[in-house]
């Protein structure tokens, strides 16, 4: 089963450093745009979480993490799919290759995605 996490008041953001606070007069700014980030936040922290994807397997270990503090760079969804593929296929052995092997083999995916099917029908 896959979990998403929600950080309402982005304690989980600020145990793993990834808050940005805004300095007052960038808070000025955005004030005087009409954005009150304590409206839209419930709390006066004036803080922003940075963008971050973790996938973290069935044990706890982080297999993947994309963490970017531009806010205009985020992972592709494809990308996050293929790190769950892989996860899923080496937790189940279904292809008998490691989670970092299957990483670097993304494009087996795309192939089976576009229906590929291997010479001689299967």
């Amino acid at each position: 089963m896959l979990k998403l996490l929600s950080d309402p008041g982005n304690q989980v953001a600020r145990k793993f450093s990834l808050v940005y606070k805004f300095p007052d007069d960038l808070r000025k700014v955005y004030l005087s745009f009409g954005t009150d980030l304590q409206k839209y936040n419930g709390d006066n922290s004036w803080t922003l979480p940075m963008p971050a994807r973790f996938v973290i397997d069935q044990s706890g270990v982080i297999r993947s993490a994309d963490i970017n503090a531009d806010y205009t760079i985020r992972p592709e969804p494809e990308e996050t799919i293929k790190v769950l593929r892989c996860l899923s296929e080496t937790t189940t052995d279904a292809q008998g290759m490691d989670f970092e092997s299957c990483l670097r083999f993304p494009d087996r995916f795309g192939k089976a995605d576009a229906g590929y099917q291997p010479e001689g029908g299967a």
